[in-house]
């Protein structure tokens, strides 16, 4: 076991490093261990050291005055000239399953670019051949920052879990050990998960709250959505859901619109739901149209009729609900992405449009995606009677695990919204 200790200087307006030790922001160590008892000793031992760490060391009275009237430091020195204790500040263990090594690139990059929002204990697990030689190799990254604002620091914890043989069939075993005491304990498959293995069950197990990404999901994702709506309908653990997430923006332009006094009493009279998903290859993936037909279907009463099927001759994918006597139909159609890079990923929702009215009347209400941003509008008999944009999230996923980790409890209308999606698409 091997134990280094990094830095990370805060540059000086003009260019180069602060001439005073303490003006560094970032402090970072690292270690490397092979077995879980040898990465619990190491954390013990960087914050130890960490503790003791005495920066203000052989300054003279000159650079310790400096250091004491900069904002950033002031806070940080005690009586004796001192730099304080550095303490952990993590409010959560993240495990994270990845089970490529782009993957775990994926996440760490996630992880850093919350540390300070949502300072945690992130245990990055990495499986590789099961049929090859038992071994773990431990890579341990700690980090403390100190804040803009003031004299505070937060400290985290990433340790990345490399592993082979029988260890890959008990990776929540694996986990155990790691999870900080009373804390949440945060599982997220950045990739398709196994949903239906054992691995599944057992982080499942491990953990109060799961992150997936349904759109991800391969082919129709029918069998993996059935799969989830059975961990929402045993009540642990939450789940939360990236592509869910990236349905907010549309969920909410649609919904808008009817806020208009014209549209609103048609709402209810709702004839036929088109939505258009990116097709960039050969794989058509449902998922994220199905969440957004089956949120429509749940917040409007609607019963299945007739779920997903093919349309003989043609690419697109019918069904049919029913309000009442109101038959609605809906189609899924995949259209090629074109130019627009934004819409390169297999499943996403390029246009979505309802038409509907009552007693001859004709309300035609879509959102269509323009590169990084939606554009919503309303016709009312032909004439345009609402308008309203917004701009979507950046591609990356750790806007998605920030809102993840902010919320605790569950999330009742994207359960509905699963179960209808999942009737959806199961025949």
């Amino acid at each position: 076991m091997t134990l280094a200790l990094g830095r990370s200087a805060r540059p000086e307006p003009g260019g180069g490093t602060a001439p005073l030790a303490l003006i560094e922001r970032d402090r970072r160590w690292t270690a490397r261990a092979s077995t879980i008892a040898g990465v619990q000793a190491e954390l013990s031992r960087i914050w130890s050291r960490a503790a003791l760490e005495e920066t203000a060391e052989g300054l003279s009275e000159k650079e310790l005055a400096a250091g004491r009237g900069d904002p950033h430091l002031a806070g940080r020195f005690d009586e004796r000239g001192d730099v304080r204790v550095r303490t952990r500040t993590s409010v959560l263990t993240l495990v994270v399953m990845a089970q490529r090594p782009e993957t775990v690139e994926r996440a760490l990059d996630a992880v850093n670019a919350l540390a300070t929002r949502h300072p945690s204990r992130a245990v990055v697990l990495a499986p590789g051949d099961p049929d090859g030689p038992t071994r773990v190799d431990a890579r341990i990254f700690c980090q403390c920052t100190l804040s803009e604002r003031g004299g505070s620091e937060t400290c985290t914890e990433q340790i990345l879990l490399n592993c082979a043989g029988e260890v890959d069939q008990h990776l929540a075993e694996l986990a155990m050990p790691l999870l900080i005491h009373d804390l949440p304990v945060v599982v997220w498959w950045p990739d398709e998960p196994p949903i239906g293995r054992q691995v599944f069950h057992d982080l499942c197990q491990l953990g109060d709250r799961i992150l997936v990404d349904s759109g991800g999901f391969r082919d129709d994702g029918a069998r993996h959505l059935a799969g989830l709506a059975e961990v929402i309908a045993a009540g642990h653990p939450t789940v939360h859901d990236i592509a869910w997430m990236r349905l907010t923006l549309w969920r909410e332009l649609v919904a808008g619109l009817f806020d208009h006094p014209l549209l609103a009493p048609e709402l209810g009279a709702v004839r036929s739901v088109h939505v258009d998903v990116s097709r960039p290859g050969a794989a058509t993936r449902l998922t994220r149209a199905a969440l957004f037909v089956g949120w429509l279907a749940a917040a409007l009463g609607w019963q299945l009729e007739a779920p997903l099927v093919a349309r003989r001759g043609s690419d697109e994918q019918v069904a049919t609900y029913r309000a009442g006597r109101q038959a609605i139909s809906v189609v899924v159609r995949p259209v090629p992405p074109g130019d627009d890079r934004h819409l390169r990923s297999a499943g996403s929702l390029v246009r979505a449009e309802l038409g509907l009215g009552r007693r001859g009347h004709d309300v035609r209400a879509r959102v269509t995606r323009h590169a990084d941003h939606l554009l919503a509008t309303a016709d009312w008999q032909g004439a345009q009677v609402s308008r309203r944009a917004g701009r979507l999230e950046l591609f990356g996923e750790a806007p998605y695990l920030g809102e993840a980790l902010d919320r605790s409890g569950r999330d009742r209308v994207f359960e509905r919204a699963v179960a209808a999606a999942t009737r959806l698409l199961v025949a």
